[in-house]
């Protein structure tokens, strides 16, 4: 699972209860607090061994992983324009160690503006990916996380071109933006931002977007085999 849960969720609860029902091996969380750790810990210290934390509100990383993680490295936002860091970790699989980069790509925002900002970021985070690749082991590797921006986005065409495959998805978009209209709420804007891609170690099969949660995200759930 990938999953944004917004670091000022009105109710976290929703969001650790989309986890606990999807259940999956391994968790990639962006935007954790230190008040979100306890939230987790509290919840999820027993059916994930493995935790990590890096706290610091949107910039905040995490992974919740029942598999062993050999290694874990915070890759600080590059010097692109970026705004959030990186978390490269190594899992200790059955089939051998897999690299998993967990990525808060820069939003589509800029001085303020949405517009301005869907117009000029594109390229920061294609920058932004082309930095974290130069440091990726050659290893059986996938990259997962809230990319900020489209299927279509250059940030995915960069990992494309480098052998990575984006996992597609049904359900919901990943992100949706929510206004309460004659009481009820409507997605006055929706996109699918969040996204699992995996090189050629593996298939990917049961890619869904849970309708869950009150995160502007969704979780990302996608079952990964190896060849």
């Amino acid at each position: 699972m990938t999953y944004n849960v917004h670091w000022a969720n009105p109710a976290p609860t929703t969001s650790l209860d989309a986890i606990d029902k999807a259940d999956p091996d391994v968790v990639l969380l962006q935007e954790i607090t230190s008040e979100w750790k306890t939230l987790l810990e509290k919840r999820f210290k027993d059916r994930y061994p493995h935790r990590i934390y890096h706290p610091g509100r949107a910039g905040g990383i995490a992974v919740l992983s029942k598999l062993p993680i050999k290694r874990d490295e915070l890759w600080h936002a590059p010097n692109t324009g970026a705004f959030f860091p990186a978390q490269r970790i190594i899992l200790d699989t059955p089939r051998g160690d897999v690299q998993v980069l967990n990525v808060h790509l820069r939003p589509a925002i800029e001085g303020g503006s949405w517009i301005k900002g869907f117009m000029s970021t594109p390229a920061v985070r294609r920058r932004e990916i082309e930095a974290h690749w130069l440091k990726i082991d050659k290893l059986p590797t996938i990259v997962a996380g809230d990319f900020n921006e489209d299927p279509d986005g250059l940030a995915i065409d960069f990992l494309a071109g480098h052998g990575l495959a984006r996992v597609p998805t049904s359900g919901p978009t990943t992100w949706h933006y929510e206004q309460i209209v004659k009481g009820k709420p409507w997605d006055l804007l929706k996109m699918d931002i969040d996204h699992v891609l995996v090189d050629g170690n593996f298939t990917a099969k049961d890619a869904h977007v849970m309708d869950a949660g009150t995160s502007d995200h969704r979780p990302v759930v996608v079952t990964i085999q190896t060849k």
